[in-house]
């Protein structure tokens, strides 16, 4: 699947990388319906194993329309990534407007006796765009 660009971040040795991508195949501009999907690759560079929790997400358009998602999980699971793993997604989301933006949190629970709480890994705000938005 073709995508652009990739948007990056680190906390505490979990590295999350995005890509996201717009679904002309799936969107109804007509009826202001835009879906674009995106893949999120969650390293562990630590050298503790963690479980992802909990996630929650900022979905902005641009037509100011705001939404705050809570839930358990990614993709119904709560995956256990050992140092030096690797996790990988795909997710969608719709927007009602060509331009929009993600970010968010993971809430880790990191494997080890003794080691710190839970803590929260960013995911960096990546765009969601049409491709003839901008042009």
């Amino acid at each position: 699947m073709k995508r652009t660009k990739v948007y990056r971040a680190t906390t505490e040795g979990i590295r999350v990388h995005v890509r996201s991508r717009y679904e002309a195949e799936f969107s109804k501009p007509c009826e202001r319906k835009f879906i674009f999907s995106y893949r999120i690759t969650i390293e562990n560079r630590s050298h503790l194993g963690i479980k992802i929790m909990k996630r929650r997400w900022h979905i902005v358009d641009s037509l100011g329309k705001v939404r705050d998602i809570e839930g358990t999980g990614i993709v119904g699971v709560q995956p256990e990534i050992l140092p030096g793993r690797v996790f990988e997604y795909d997710s969608a989301c719709d927007l009602s407007s060509t331009l929009g933006s993600m970010s968010g949190i993971y809430e880790v629970s990191p494997h080890r006796r003794g080691a710190a709480p839970c803590f929260d890994v960013t995911i960096p705000t990546f765009q969601l765009e049409v491709p003839w938005a901008l042009s």
